[in-house]
């Protein structure tokens, strides 16, 4: 009858909706499985501020899965905490994994010095800061604040000073930045305030003056003098002292001058030394201190009466200024 295999296809029906639906729902369950067991371990979870171009690899540690894309960055131009979001991929299953990350600024300001040592004399105008520059890479120049209060507590430079730095002596500027994060860096220069030296009056200095009239002579005396030995307070051959012997040669053309070599320096008219002629009295000294007394010979020579060990010799000015520590003073001509 045709009615008899009614009932065996709604079973045969009904098993093979069964079947398929255990198919699917072990499908399914295996896919809650996987999807459970898919995560992201990380190795750190901070990034550090202005790293656009971080990469996963310096973040992530252990991935149970394949990491395909990312569904949510984070900006690292903005500190503090958030959120990255990962697609990741396990046998045909997806989840997006979300990973807690900081930004953080953990890069201390850049002190950039000038100079690491700066001189100046006593007396002259001293700014420090024009040796100073202080910037961020990520939060830009700091400020310089001479005076702290609450305000202040971050983004900022000062410099401290060993000693009052307007005084002679070397003196340590140490400078100090804390950028807005906190973050600090320092770095130290010297200060050497030298002492004025005293400058000596020695009135008004001459050009295009004419040439003594002895100057042969005087040149003359001097050469013929050399060899003679030195003696403290002497005046004659038997023994001359620098100014002695300056006053000895020019008694010999009939010319007086004055007897020390402090006297000297004010004899006759003061010119340059590069208008220095046969016959000028070199004054040598320091400062406003004179020391010696020279007679100019031409070609860059002087004869003097230097010491007991020497005695009157010719001598170059160069070698006698590197030399001796002292520096021509003033160059005298007698009219």
């Amino acid at each position: 009858m045709k009615t008899s295999n009614s009932p065996s296809k709604g079973l045969a029906f009904f098993i093979i909706f069964i079947f398929s639906f255990s198919i699917i729902g072990i499908v399914a369950y295996k896919d809650y499985i996987t999807y459970k067991s898919i995560d992201v371990s990380i190795k750190k979870d901070i990034v550090e501020y202005g790293e656009a171009n971080y990469n996963l690899k310096d973040i992530v540690d252990k991935v149970n899965g394949e990491i395909i894309s990312i569904k949510k960055s984070i900006d690292t131009n903005v500190v503090g905490k958030q959120e990255l979001v990962v697609e990741v991929l396990k046998d045909s299953v997806t989840k997006d994994v979300p990973i807690k990350l900081e930004v953080v600024d953990t890069l201390p300001p850049e002190i950039i010095l000038k100079k690491d040592k700066l001189s100046f004399m006593e007396g002259e105008e001293i700014n420090i800061l024009d040796n100073i520059e202080v910037v961020d890479s990520i939060d830009g120049a700091l400020q310089y604040k001479d005076v702290l209060d609450n305000s202040w507590e971050t983004n900022y430079f000062k410099v401290e000073v060993d000693g009052n730095i307007s005084e002679v002596g070397t003196h340590k500027v140490l400078v100090t930045a804390i950028d807005k994060y906190g973050n600090v860096s320092t770095k130290d220069f010297l200060v050497e305030v030298n002492r004025k030296e005293p400058v000596l009056d020695i009135g008004p200095i001459y050009s295009n003056l004419v040439p003594n009239n002895n100057s042969a002579a005087l040149v003359n005396v001097a050469y013929s003098l050399i060899g003679s030995p030195y003696l403290a307070g002497g005046n004659t051959p038997s023994g001359f002292d620098c100014s002695g012997f300056v006053q000895y040669v020019y008694a010999q053309t009939g010319t007086m001058v004055s007897r020390s070599s402090s006297t000297q320096v004010y004899d006759g008219l003061a010119i340059n030394y590069e208008e220095a002629k046969p016959g000028d009295i070199l004054s040598w000294g320091y400062g406003n201190v004179v020391t010696h007394s020279a007679l100019y010979v031409g070609d860059g020579l002087m004869i003097h009466a230097t010491n007991p060990r020497q005695g009157v010799i010719l001598s170059n000015v160069s070698s006698w200024t590197s030399g001796s520590n002292t520096k021509i003073l003033s160059v005298r001509r007698i009219i």
